[in-house]
């Protein structure tokens, strides 16, 4: 029915995040989960595997999985973070992004259901209750309040995952609402948007013409093949081929092209300087609602 991201955190509650996954699976969902370091001390990623039919994803830096997250938010139209520990929140509050559950939720542009578990006193500390309005307020964004009752540690009180009925229930209305939503209009005159910091270059509002081109080295390129790249770059840019431009850290360069097709996007990609250099050049679809590097060519 759906292609559903689940992101497993380090709760207790984790384990009751393998019974939703086998629920959503059973409804004809395409699964797939993302666990954090602290979620797998308590559930084996193993386990989800096996309930999912899915590879699971637990490491940023895996030679296979080091740009996944972008890949996974492209094919997703609903995300899950469940359980969602008040370390999550807080990384969802303020944009960090340090493994690969926070960093994929920083490129999601489909909805988001958190529903957070933890101890009843860290549930009503106002740091998490500050950050539960900031999640709140993203767009996009929806929390399921914990449930009250028995709680691992002992206490009683509100801290408790949400029954896997209560989410999937709150899974199928987010769903029924993405599917009822009106479709942005195909035809008509309206206003190009540019490119962010540009002020000029046009960028095409119909999909899918967008692709991001990643540029990854293990050691900085000589300062003439850089140059020779940022020109390359800025032809593009006048051209109206590229919409933005620019360093990511500082081993890699990301650059969004248009183009008619993934093919026309990587062919361009390997002309440029930095790929005569011997650096890694990857090309994947994207979204404009997942943002742009800022343009520095």
């Amino acid at each position: 029915m759906s292609t559903i991201l689940l992101c497993v955190t380090g709760s207790i509650a984790a384990y009751k995040a393998a019974d939703l996954a086998s629920k959503l699976k059973q409804a004809g969902h395409d699964v797939t989960a993302i666990m954090t370091e602290a979620a797998q001390q308590l559930v084996t990623p193993s386990t989800f595997l096996n309930l999912t039919g899915n590879r699971v994803y637990t490491d940023l830096w895996d030679p296979q999985g080091q740009t996944e997250h972008i890949a996974l938010t492209d094919r997703a139209e609903l995300v899950i973070v469940a359980p969602a520990t008040a370390n999550t929140l807080a990384k969802i509050a303020h944009g960090l992004a340090d493994d690969m559950v926070s960093t994929t939720l920083l490129a999601v542009a489909s909805p988001v259901l958190v529903c957070p578990a933890m101890n009843t006193r860290m549930w009503r500390h106002p740091t998490v209750q500050q950050n539960l309005d900031a999640v709140r307020t993203l767009p996009g964004y929806h929390v399921l309040e914990p449930s009250e009752g028995n709680l691992a540690c002992g206490h009683v009180g509100p801290g408790r995952l949400p029954e896997t009925p209560e989410i999937l229930a709150a899974v199928d209305k987010l769903l029924g609402e993405r599917r009822a939503a009106p479709k942005a209009p195909g035809t008509g005159k309206h206003q190009v948007p540019t490119a962010p910091g540009t002020g000029k270059h046009p960028i095409p509002t119909q999909a899918p013409s967008l692709f991001l081109e990643l540029v990854t080295y293990d050691s900085p390129p000589s300062a003439e093949a850089l140059t020779e790249d940022r020109v390359y770059r800025t032809t593009l840019l006048v051209a109206g081929t590229l919409v933005s431009t620019g360093a990511l850290g500082s081993q890699r360069r990301a650059h969004v092209h248009v183009a008619k097709s993934m093919e026309e996007a990587l062919e361009r990609a390997r002309r440029s300087p930095l790929a005569a250099s011997g650096c890694r050049i990857e090309v994947f679809p994207w979204r404009l609602e997942a943002g742009l590097p800022p343009t520095t060519a």
